[in-house]
This record gives C-alpha cells, sequence and structure tokens, in this order.
C-alpha cells in the first residue's frame, strides 16, 4: 500500500516536469496585426497591393526575429466596400486580439469602421485614406498619407500654374468622404488662383451604367479639362467615353485612381492624362529603390502608391511596438515620438495623426506615369 502511494506521486511529480518542460518549449504566441480593405470588386487595386505591402513588411520583420522574438501574425480580411462587411470585419479583428488594425483603404469604408477602433482603444492606420474628416485629436486613427485638404490644393496650384482656367468634375458619391472633401479643396483653391469650377456631376459607382451620360453633361459647359474623382476602373471607363466625344480636351484624375489598372484598362483613351501621385515613381531614393525590387520579385506587381503606403504604415506599428515601453499605450507612442521612417521622406505626425506627405503629378505618356516639372 505503502508503495503504492509513493509510486502515484512519483508519477504525479513526473507529470509536473512534463508540463513546466512542454511549456519553457512552446512557441512564443505571435504579435498579431490586422489588415482590413477592399480586396475584390472596384478597389482591389488599392486594397490587394496596399495589403501586399503589408506582408512584405512582415515577412522582413519576422526574418530578423520579429517583436522580441515574438513571430507578427498578419490576418487579412476583404471589407469588399461595403459598410457591413467592413464593420463585420473589424469587429473580428478585434476579437483575435490585434494590436493594431492597417486600413481600410478607402475613406468611406474608414469613416464607417473608425468608431469601432475608437471603442477598443486599438490603433487603426489608414495607408490609403485621406477624407479630412478623420483629422480628429484623441482618436485611434492614424495615417500615412496627408489629408485632401494638403493635396487637393496643391494639384490645383498645379493646374493654374500650367494655365488652365476651367474645369468640371466627375466624382462617385458612393466614396463621398474622399471624394467630395477633395473636389471642395481642388475647387477651393482653383478658384482662389483664379480659375473657374464649371460644374461637378455625381454618380454611384455601385450604378455603373450612370457613367454613360455623365461626360456629355460635363463637356457642355467647354471646360479647359475635366477631372475624374474616382477610382481607376471607372476613371477609365469615363475616359473612353469622353474621348468618343472630343478628342482634345484634357484629361485628369484624382490620386485615387493612379494605378496601374488604370493604364492598363484606359489604353490609348487615358493618355496624356494628368495623374497625381502619392509617391514619387521617379524616386531614385535606395530605401525606395530596394523596397520596389522586392516588391516586385514577391508579387510580380508594381507596389504603385497603395503598396507604399501600406508598407509605410506597416513599418510604422513594428517599429512603434518594438521600441514602446511595456505598459504605454501603442497610440501614446506613436504621437509622442511623432516620425518614423518612410520609403521616401520621413512621416512625421501631428496631434491629429496626419503626416506630412508630397504629391507628385505625372502625365500618363506611351504607357507610363512620367513625373511632371512643376512650373512656378
Amino acid at each position: 500500500m505503502f508503495t503504492s502511494v509513493c509510486n502515484k506521486r512519483r508519477w504525479a511529480l513526473w507529470a509536473v516536469v512534463v508540463v513546466i518542460v512542454a511549456n519553457g518549449c512552446a512557441d512564443p504566441e505571435p504579435v498579431r496585426i490586422g489588415f482590413v480593405g477592399g480586396l475584390s470588386g472596384r478597389v482591389s487595386d488599392l486594397g490587394g497591393p496596399a495589403r501586399n505591402g503589408m506582408l512584405l513588411a512582415v515577412e522582413q520583420a519576422n526574418a530578423e526575429g520579429g517583436i522580441d522574438g515574438r513571430p507578427i501574425e498578419a490576418i487579412i480580411r476583404d471589407d469588399k466596400q461595403d459598410v457591413e462587411v467592413a464593420r463585420k470585419a473589424v469587429r473580428e479583428l478585434l476579437d483575435a486580439n490585434v494590436e493594431a488594425i492597417i486600413g481600410p483603404a478607402t475613406s468611406s469604408m474608414a469613416t464607417s469602421v473608425v468608431d469601432l477602433a475608437n471603442a477598443a482603444k486599438v490603433v487603426m492606420v489608414g495607408a490609403t485614406v485621406t477624407s479630412n474628416e478623420l483629422s480628429i485629436e484623441g482618436d485611434y486613427f492614424i495615417r500615412v498619407l496627408s489629408p485632401t485638404s494638403v493635396h487637393a490644393a496643391e494639384v490645383a496650384s498645379f493646374f493654374t500654374r500650367r494655365g488652365f482656367s476651367s474645369f468640371t468634375a466627375i466624382f462617385d458619391s458612393n466614396n463621398s468622404s474622399y471624394t467630395e472633401s477633395w473636389l471642395r479643396d481642388f475647387s477651393q483653391q482653383f478658384e482662389s488662383d483664379g480659375g473657374h469650377n464649371l460644374g461637378a456631376f455625381a454618380f454611384s459607382s455601385e450604378r455603373p451604367e450612370d457613367l454613360i451620360e455623365l461626360p456629355k453633361k460635363a463637356l457642355q459647359a467647354n471646360p479647359e479639362f475635366i477631372v475624374f474623382i474616382t477610382n481607376s476602373v471607372d476613371a477609365a471607363l469615363l475616359a473612353k467615353q469622353v474621348r468618343m466625344i472630343d478628342s482634345e480636351i484634357q484629361i485628369a484624375t484624382s490620386e485615387w485612381a493612379g494605378t496601374e489598372r488604370l493604364i492598363q484598362l484606359g489604353g490609348r483613351h487615358i493618355e496624356n492624362a494628368y495623374v497625381p501621385q502619392y509617391l514619387d515613381r521617379e524616386s531614385e531614393e535606395p530605401r525606395y529603390l530596394t523596397f520596389r525590387q522586392q516588391f516586385k520579385d514577391r508579387f510580380n506587381q508594381e507596389p504603385g502608391f497603395p503598396g507604399v503606403a501600406g508598407y509605410n504604415a506597416t513599418q510604422l506599428i513594428i517599429t512603434a511596438l518594438r521600441e514602446k515601453p511595456e505598459k504605454q499605450p501603442l497610440r501614446d507612442y506613436i504621437l509622442e515620438r511623432g516620425e518614423f521612417p518612410g520609403l521616401q521622406w520621413s512621416i512625421s505626425l501631428n496631434p491629429s495623426g496626419d503626416p506630412n506627405s508630397k504629391t507628385s503629378v505625372t502625365r500618363i505618356t506611351d504607357g507610363r506615369f512620367v513625373v511632371q516639372d512643376d512650373p512656378h
């Protein structure tokens, strides 16, 4: 009887030792970072490269040992450019205990989900989001591109310095948080410089059939140029419709359309269009050139501005998670540090979490985005 009791105690002790050893050898809990963006449909040329930029940053960080020896796990969700899908996706990411969320890809999705991030006190970095609505101190939304009040005004002045004095616009009301903001900021600066807005015409990208009649209406005012504040797919369709009516009118877009898909779909109809960009495509910055080649090797595509923005946003989060004191909230550390390295310039954040990104206007020439000298 005594021997039996001793044996039981001996086996119990061995069981404790095995558990301790097993726990000591277990893989460390990963650091989870979420991504939400449009990965299907008309805005996938934003969401897809932004996600790939995030994945490249995560893979490189993991190759360097992750964060304090913990691997980084990327959790990806497609919001399908739908408010309810986006809110469900963000809730799933929050339930997965992510440290931060990269995305969404469009302003309309960001404004529809930022309340969830604020309530959970989880940092959300809008890689390609520029709506003025999100310039709010005290929230949990941060971004790596300046709001439209900066970019659209710069583009407007570029046109007036080129001698243009009148325009009409066609914009997508389905992303009104961005498009109406961009149109308003562009118009204010253009008119301040002495130009004239001859009319703006709205449509919904959920009803692409409405695009057929809009170019005719926009051209009736006889503008010197027409600007599309749309995604790349709709900008390409509009360019074709415009060219069927007027082969000489100058075409322009907002930054939103400035992806490789615009050239692929627009072909000869989009030639000579002015397309502002959130990056300098001809930059010789070594970090950017290395990144661009790595991105092309990994994903077999150009990163464009969404890929650069997604990478910059993720690097910002990884850097902050590596450096911040253990007890300090992530948002507080990011805003306190204020400046993070970017691929083409430093990302300097103001108290609202807005940076100081730059605009580079290109013109489509022989099927390429060619950076234009800014006339002064």
